[in-house]
């Protein structure tokens, strides 16, 4: 099996992670022959703070698509906020896995406020200036 018939982990950091979080990991899972990747997401330290969920969720899917248009299978490990940004590319070889790691899985439709019953935790502050 050659390095591109292994599948590749791909991280998704949760919120306000940067990608090195998941350095430690990602050395042992290289010293076992295993392939890892992670994304930045947009939102995490964007100044102005004017990325969301929708540019994460672009970008992870255009990581996604980038690694199956290689013919790559992909591994993806979503955690925390990293769930609610997962995506599948619908191509040859794309997501063959979802691994949710301490995620936020949301029901097909639904979103984190929904999961929350309608109404933020008292420490979620927001600024929509």
């Amino acid at each position: 099996m050659t390095g591109n018939d292994k599948p590749i982990f791909l991280f998704v950091p949760g919120a306000w992670h940067q990608p090195e979080a998941f350095d430690g990991i990602r050395a042992l899972m290289a010293k076992r022959g295993l392939q890892t990747a992670v994304v930045a997401l947009p939102s995490v330290g964007a100044e102005p703070p004017t990325k969301g969920l929708h540019d994460d969720i672009d970008h992870v899917r255009a990581t996604i698509t980038h690694l199956a248009d290689d013919g790559r299978q992909v591994v993806v490990v979503a955690h925390s906020y990293g769930g609610m940004a997962r995506s599948d590319s619908g191509q040859k070889g794309g997501v063959i896995m979802l691994v949710y790691m301490t995620a936020f899985v949301a029901p097909k439709g639904s979103t984190l406020l929904d999961m929350l019953g309608g109404e933020w935790l008292p420490w979620m502050k927001f600024d929509v200036s």
